[in-house]
């Protein structure tokens, strides 16, 4: 059963089929959630929130995008606006930026063969809590959750130029973060960059 057929079982009241969309995404969401308010408990309730908002408005969705980019929408929205009501801002863009495209070179150092994959992984997590907040999301946006530009574009409501701009920064971020950590010039200081 495809999508939209599954929608609408559940429009037509088989409320049982949304656990499916509950377990697709579930885990993305959560990580979503978890990335920008950076508290687990936080992030279980606005994952829980997003998916009840989903469902109570399931008759609103209109298929222009795919089912999970809207939720991750909804997510977006409700973690930002958590933030907000705490009086923690998450800044996302300056207005005036220029919208630039760039072709992301996909490199790797021969420093990667010779650590293990668990350790890339550690100085990876390591590195990308580093990162101001919105460079890491549009990473694990990205790299982790693999959404395409189309569907961030969708998620944080900016154009795919700026999209791509924002995402080369970041990378060229973390790149220099790696390279600072693996030749030990890693400071232990929590300064964002």
């Amino acid at each position: 059963m495809n999508e939209k057929e599954l929608i609408n079982e559940i429009l037509k009241g088989d409320i049982e089929k949304f656990s499916y969309f509950i377990k697709e995404h579930q885990n993305e969401i959560f990580n979503l959630c978890f990335s920008i308010v950076k508290n687990r408990d936080d992030a279980l309730d606005l994952t829980q929130e997003a998916f009840l908002i989903a469902y109570n408005n399931l008759k609103n969705f209109k298929g222009n995008s795919s089912f999970s980019t809207w939720l991750y929408r909804i997510a977006y929205n409700l973690s930002i606006n958590y933030l907000k009501k705490r009086g923690q801002i998450l800044t996302i863009i300056d207005k005036d930026e220029d919208e630039l495209e760039f072709q992301i070179e996909d490199t790797k150092s021969s420093v990667w063969d010779e650590i293990e994959k668990e350790e890339r992984i550690k100085i990876v997590n390591e590195c990308l809590g580093k990162l101001k907040d919105f460079d890491r999301l549009i990473i694990e946006l990205r790299e982790i959750n693999n959404l395409s530009y189309e569907e961030m574009s969708r998620v944080l409501s900016l154009p795919i130029g700026t999209i791509k701009s924002r995402l080369f920064r970041a990378r060229e971020k973390l790149k220099r973060e790696i390279e600072r950590k693996l030749s030990g010039k890693d400071s232990n200081s929590e300064t964002k960059i």
